[in-house]
């Protein structure tokens, strides 16, 4: 049997139009529809064939029924011709076996004729063809109705019905047609059972694939809310392990000039050994938070357009002495004049340093080459740079996970050459933040060569979405946090060193009070008056007052943007042609930071900063 509905379901499918394939429920009615009429007339035509022989007249109501019955064979073919007009040659072929049923029937017996058994398929077959719809019911209702009404108004005409064959002499085919009745009726509610049980089957294995769908988003979302907070949780440890670093560094740059003046060269190894660790976390910090920037979605670009050729000379002159550090050859190699390109200036330079950072720190007594070009890449102007190095190499398997975080090539490279794993990482989610990536290629003992590609015109990321209420949340926990960090430093602080001239004031506004505390001692080394704050509520009336020629001003503060304070002062007649720096724990200024500020460092400041920053504002003298 199932050999049997397999071959008949390609058959129908085969005669199924194309478009009627899309709807399933419609799939299975033209299906039954073509099964039908493909075997009907197999099992109506006993009937013709009986009553051709047995009747002495079978002109022209015989030869009618033949006809009619022989019509279903062309309905499918009809259906290939019109296949728009299925519902139409549904109705119309049911209308066909209502009138060849009842002209049968009004020939042999009327109303007792034991061919009106064949009436009872009419519905069932309707209901196949078209389904239980409203109209459908109305349709077929009407047909029957009209058909009787005819065959009962035929009757009253001639009061009596022909008698072609008697009723007595009808017992044979009367057995034919109650064993071609059932056998077409048993056929076809076989066809459909199975039809049914199998889409019944269909059915389970959807829900269960829909239990299983279900279950993997669930998981997905669970795992993307956990990989929310893990970010978010790095984020933010991150930033607060960041804060005390800066007071490490700080006091120890301090300590470790005082070292120097006194000459006391035991301490300024050990100063120089805890500023170099704390640099090192410093470094593996901002690695973290970069990496959980950019999987928390946070990470934006700052586009502008770059020289690249110039950017060749500065990478050069910066990598040079890298690479020589390990006696090794340094060379640039640049295919013409790249000219200019519309990227984030900040991320390529990191990216690239990463990589040639790892060459110059894995290849000894080789070379080290960046090659830059522009190539085209699905349409589209690339800029690629690939660093190639003649160091250890690395191996097909290693290969594979390179990319992943805090994953080196081998775990004997951290023993020797150190390093987290998270640099080349960080270089490759840098790049696809700009539509580009970085690909690695290497033979073990022969040299690596990993080559940046990015897009020579980046376009910008569009800004996430965030709620109001998420937003309020968000700056009322930050501002209850920083607040405790500042309840016992609320007041003015101030500091002066009466015994040596100043060479001006310097305004210094930050939450943070052992960072105000670094910059009042590194400031007053520099024969400079600071005023501190930190209050931002009240660095305008500060600014107003005592005229600073200089003013340092955090960028995350509680309740009060330091972009927003700085706008603050340049609108102000009285301060705005003070000179402004900002000054932040983030490694980005703000893209609004060369309208807004006169310059920008970022945390923790050492003096070689601070005293750029001095004799670029203030003069010589005070640097």
């Amino acid at each position: 049997m199932n050999a049997l509905t397999q071959l008949i379901d390609r058959w129908t499918e085969a005669l199924t139009p194309e478009h009627l394939r899309q709807d399933i429920q419609v799939y299975k009615r033209v299906r039954m529809f073509i099964l039908s009429h493909l075997f009907g007339p197999f099992l109506g035509h006993p009937v013709t064939i009986y009553l051709f022989l047995n009747d002495p007249n079978p002109w022209p109501h015989v030869h009618i029924l033949g006809l009619s019955v022989t019509l279903f064979w062309f309905f499918p073919i009809a259906l290939q011709f019109f296949p728009r007009r299925y519902e139409l040659l549904a109705i119309t072929s049911v209308a066909n076996l209502n009138f060849a049923i009842l002209i049968t029937a009004y020939h042999f017996g009327g109303v007792s004729s034991p061919l009106l058994m064949w009436f009872l398929v009419v519905p069932l077959l309707a209901f196949f063809y078209l389904g239980s719809g409203v109209r459908t019911s109305v349709a077929i209702f009407a047909q029957i109705v009209i058909g009787l009404a005819a065959f009962y108004a035929v009757y009253l005409m001639n009061r009596s019905f022909p008698m072609h064959i008697p009723l007595e002499e009808m017992v044979d085919v009367t057995m034919i047609s109650m064993l071609c009745a059932s056998l077409y009726i048993f056929f076809m509610a076989s066809y459909y059972a199975s039809v049914v049980d199998s889409q019944s089957e269909l059915l389970k294995e959807i829900d269960r694939h829909q239990a299983t769908m279900d279950d993997l988003t669930a998981a997905k979302e669970e795992a993307e809310r956990a990989n929310g907070a893990k970010s978010e949780f790095l984020a933010k440890m991150s930033h607060e392990l960041r804060t005390p670093l800066n007071a490490v560094l700080g006091y120890s740059e301090i300590l470790l000039e005082d070292a120097e003046l006194d000459g006391n060269g035991e301490q300024i190894a050990d100063l120089q050994k805890i500023s170099a660790a704390g640099k090192h976390l410093l470094a593996m910090v901002n690695d973290i938070l970069d990496i959980s920037k950019i999987e928390a979605g946070k990470t934006e670009l700052f586009l502008e357009d770059v020289d690249l050729d110039q950017l060749i000379e500065e990478i050069e002159v910066t990598a040079r002495p890298l690479a020589a550090k390990n006696t090794n050859v340094f060379e640039v190699i640049k295919d013409g004049e790249l000219g200019t390109a519309h990227l984030d200036l900040t991320k390529l330079r990191q990216a690239t340093f990463n990589l040639l950072s790892n060459a110059s720190k894995f290849c000894q007594n080789g070379k080290i080459t960046l090659e830059v070009k522009t190539i085209e890449q699905d349409g589209r102007p690339m800029l690629s740079m690939a660093v190639h190095d003649t160091g250890v190499g690395i191996s097909k398997e290693a290969l594979a996970s390179l990319f992943q975080n805090f994953t080196q090539a081998h775990a004997s490279i951290n023993a020797k050459f150190g390093g987290t794993g998270l640099g080349l990482s960080l270089s490759k989610n840098l790049c696809r933040l700009m539509g580009g990536d970085i690909t690695a290629d290497s033979v073990l003992g022969e040299g690596s060569v990993f080559t940046i590609t990015v897009p020579m015109r980046v376009e910008a990321l569009a800004p996430a979405e965030m709620s109001e209420e998420a937003v309020d949340e968000t700056l009322k926990d930050a501002a209850a946090e920083l607040r405790k960090l500042n309840e016992a430093d609320q007041m003015l602080s101030t500091s002066a060193d009466a015994n040596s001239p100043s060479l001006g004031t310097v305004l210094v506004v930050d939450d943070d009070p052992e960072y105000l505390e670094i910059m009042d001692r590194m400031l007053r080394k520099e024969n400079l008056n600071p005023i501190l704050t930190s209050d931002p509520a009240s660095a305008l009336h500060l600014a107003r007052t005592v005229r600073p020629a200089l003013m340092l001003i955090d960028v995350l503060m509680p309740d009060v943007d330091g972009w927003e304070l700085v706008e603050t002062m340049k609108n102000d007649p009285v301060t705005r042609d003070v000179p402004t720096i900002m000054v932040s724990i983030m490694d980005d200024p703000k893209s609004g930071a060369p309208q807004l500020a006169d310059g920008f460092m970022s945390k923790p400041v050492d003096s070689a900063k601070l005293r750029k920053v001095l004799q670029l504002h203030l003069g010589k003298k005070a640097a």
